[in-house]
């Protein structure tokens, strides 16, 4: 496998007006445009979406600022996150996590399910290591880990996969947010050797 790609080029697009200042990314010069194009705007919509739901249109009480996070940028394969904190009043207010994991040669956009072969039981290998680490850390879960989802939340960085939930999903607010990392040797029986995270080993 040519693994000399160069990263992609990332600049920044700033949204600032009445309650929102937002950055977030596009990816730039890309050898393909159509591709840039469509996975630019699939960015741009999860940002949009992210404000919808914290209610920016809803609620006239409402400020959001929001930036990113570039967690991969290698191999022809993009992880990001996007990050907006709501405040709407009260004691406290609220931050939304998302993200995105992309393929800039073909325009493809990853779930968790597609990082790994077809015939594998993912799912319980990935419950099994976040249980461990559960036990391990002693977290003081407000609700059960019942396992992860086909579209589980989750980013790649570097040699591992980040599982991670939302604010009041398992934890306690004080906690953050929920990130199991796990090594991808722990999982590597598993991938697609030419997929988004098998990629980052084989």
């Amino acid at each position: 496998m040519n693994i000399s790609q160069l990263p992609a080029d990332i600049i920044s697009r700033h949204i600032v007006s009445n309650r929102l200042d937002v950055y977030y990314p596009q990816l730039h010069r890309l050898k393909d445009y159509t591709v840039q194009m469509m996975l630019n705007e699939r960015i741009k919509k999860q940002v949009m979406t992210m404000m919808k739901k914290q209610g920016y249109k809803e609620n006239p009480q409402t400020t959001i600022t929001g930036g990113y996070e570039i967690k991969t940028n290698q191999r022809d394969i993009v992880s990001l996150t996007n990050s907006h904190y709501s405040y709407s009043g009260g004691a406290h207010g609220v931050t939304l996590l998302k993200s995105l994991t992309m393929n800039i040669k073909n325009g493809f956009v990853y779930s968790l399910k597609d990082l790994f072969k077809p015939s594998t039981d993912y799912k319980n290998r990935l419950n099994f290591l976040i249980n461990e680490q559960i036990k391990e850390r002693e977290l003081p879960l407000i609700a059960p880990f019942e396992g992860v989802s086909s579209n589980q939340y989750y980013y790649i960085s570097d040699k591992a996969l980040i599982i991670y939930f939302q604010l009041y999903e398992l934890l306690p607010y004080a906690w953050g947010f929920p990130y199991f990392v796990i090594s991808v040797y722990d999982i590597q029986d598993l991938l697609i050797e030419d997929g988004a995270l098998g990629r980052m080993v084989y």
